[in-house]
């Protein structure tokens, strides 16, 4: 089984998170609410990537298709809400035993970044209730389908991963004994 990340580099996670993610939303926000323009995202998936990454020590693959990183899938969402998988239409059945054999980091935001936690749950973890049933579907059986999307609910992630971190307003809460 995947285990979860030993140890996490603080530091240089924060570094990134501040300079590239939560500072220049920060930013941002002024901007849209002086024009009463709604935000769409808070940050991009690549910058749930690089941040995943950075934390991990774990490189990406160099591709858009497959796993994020070299051990780890990387998503994220809006606390309370789920983790969209997508699988193309010539990959589909490679990039789900992948999501089988590796770790997944779930990033759950809230408040514009004010909050993020990061969970970790192994693929195998997973399979039973979202992988394996994916499998048995068959996607891409229909010449017609264009998108094969699932998605892992927060509740399960909650009920079943283990919490890595907890940023509260840019600072680690979680764990107690993070030297940053």
């Amino acid at each position: 089984m995947v285990e979860p990340p030993t140890s996490l580099d603080f530091e240089k996670g924060l570094m990134f998170f501040h300079a590239y993610m939560f500072g220049p939303l920060q930013g941002k926000l002024r901007l849209y609410k002086a024009r009463d323009i709604s935000p769409s995202t808070v940050a991009s998936p690549s910058d749930w990537e690089v941040f995943a990454s950075i934390l991990t020590g774990d490189p990406g693959t160099g591709t858009n298709e497959g796993i994020d990183l070299n051990d780890y899938e990387v998503k994220s969402a809006r606390k309370g809400s789920s983790f969209e998988y997508q699988y193309h239409r010539n990959s589909w059945q490679e990039k789900l035993q992948r999501d089988i054999a590796v770790g997944h980091l779930f990033f759950m935001h809230e408040r514009n970044l004010q909050r993020v936690e990061l969970w970790f749950a192994a693929g195998t973890e997973l399979a039973p209730s979202f992988f394996e049933k994916w499998l048995a579907e068959k996607p891409y059986s229909d010449p017609s389908q264009q998108r094969f999307r699932r998605s892992v609910n927060f509740s399960w992630v909650m009920a079943h991963g283990e919490l890595l971190m907890v940023l509260q307003d840019g600072e680690v809460t979680h764990p107690h004994n993070a030297i940053v």
